[in-house]
This record gives structure tokens, C-alpha cells and sequence, in this order.
């Protein structure tokens, strides 16, 4: 059974590794940062500013409600519990998932050719969420319930947003990896 508290603990962890492996972009040009294989496919800066964008959405609402309302518990003994339609969007987006996902407007990247600065945003709001999770130690996420920015008819719960965030990340810095792996990847 996993718990709240082994939900935050991997979702820190995680995230924590993606940042490390996200520094193996800093050192490129913006052309690399912009480079796509395809007209259809994302370069890594699209990977990142979507997860910036798509991070932000649920972000905003943690803060939101956390400012709110405490609902406690004792977060190392209370069990996940991932509503209906969140499972089905956890296992879409998990990495394991080969399906190419078209993923909906509210979440497209916001420009198509972007600096380095990409890669600090989208660093510092993940370093912020996870010292926000840090921060709430014994708070019932499966009694906080907001609306997916995709669709306001699907209710999750923030066990729910961790871990789509946690596996939704992964997939696209693997994504970004791949891009960076391509034979015809420019040298500068």
C-alpha cells in the first residue's frame, strides 16, 4: 500500500533526479534548445516550457488551496487513493506508455523558439514545489480536490496531480533526451 507520505517522498526524489539530468542541457546554444527532427515533433525547449506550463496550472491551485484550509492526517499511514478517471491519465502519460499522446490546448508551449531561460523557469518552479511539499507534512491530499485545467468534468485529488506531475515530467525529459540523442542533432 502506498501512502501519502511515500507519494511525496518519490515525487521529491523524482523530480530531484530530473533536475540533475536537466543540466545536461544547460550547455547548449539556442539553436539545439530549439532544434526539432521534425515539423510535428517538439525540440527540448518545447518539452520543458510544455511542462512549465502544464506544471504551473496545478501549481497555482496547491497554493491556492493549501492558503485555505489544513485538512490533516497521518500522512505515513494513510493510503493513496487515485480517482477513476486520474488512473486513466496516470497511465497515459507514464513513460512506460509508448502511445504518442496529442496533448490538449491549455498545455501546448507558449512559443516556439526559446533562450536558455527555459531551463531556469522551469528548475526553479519544480525547487519551489518541492519546498512547498516539504513544507506541508501531514495535509490529507486525497481530500483536496481540484478540476483538470484539460477538462473541468474530471475531479482529482492532489495524490492524483503528484502523481500525473511525477510521471508526465519523466515522459517528456525522456522525450527531450531523445532529441538531444538524434543523429542529425546540430553540433552548435
Amino acid at each position: 500500500m502506498k501512502t501519502i507520505l511515500d507519494l511525496k517522498n518519490q515525487f521529491v526524489f523524482e523530480t530531484e533526479s530530473l533536475l540533475k539530468e536537466l543540466k545536461s542541457f544547460q550547455s547548449l546554444s539556442d539553436n539545439q534548445l530549439n532544434w526539432k527532427f521534425t515539423n510535428e515533433s517538439w525540440s527540448i525547449a518545447e518539452c520543458v516550457d510544455h511542462l512549465y506550463v502544464t506544471n504551473k496550472l496545478y501549481f497555482d491551485e496547491f497554493e491556492k488551496q493549501f492558503s485555505k484550509s489544513q485538512i490533516n492526517t497521518d500522512c505515513s499511514k494513510t493510503p493513496v487513493k487515485h480517482k477513476f478517471f486520474s488512473k486513466l491519465i496516470i497511465k497515459s502519460v507514464d513513460p512506460s506508455n509508448l502511445k504518442k499522446v496529442k496533448t490538449f490546448a491549455v498545455f501546448q508551449p507558449v512559443s516556439s523558439m526559446y533562450s536558455n531561460d527555459i531551463l531556469s523557469r522551469y528548475s526553479d518552479q519544480q525547487n519551489e514545489f518541492i519546498n512547498l511539499l516539504s513544507s506541508i507534512k501531514d495535509l490529507d491530499l486525497n481530500k483536496y480536490i481540484m478540476c483538470s485545467p484539460a477538462n473541468k468534468f474530471i475531479k482529482e485529488n492532489f495524490c492524483d496531480v503528484l502523481e500525473i506531475i511525477r510521471l508526465h515530467d519523466k515522459r517528456h525529459i525522456i522525450q527531450a533526451q531523445k532529441v538531444l540523442i538524434n543523429p542529425n542533432f546540430p553540433k552548435n
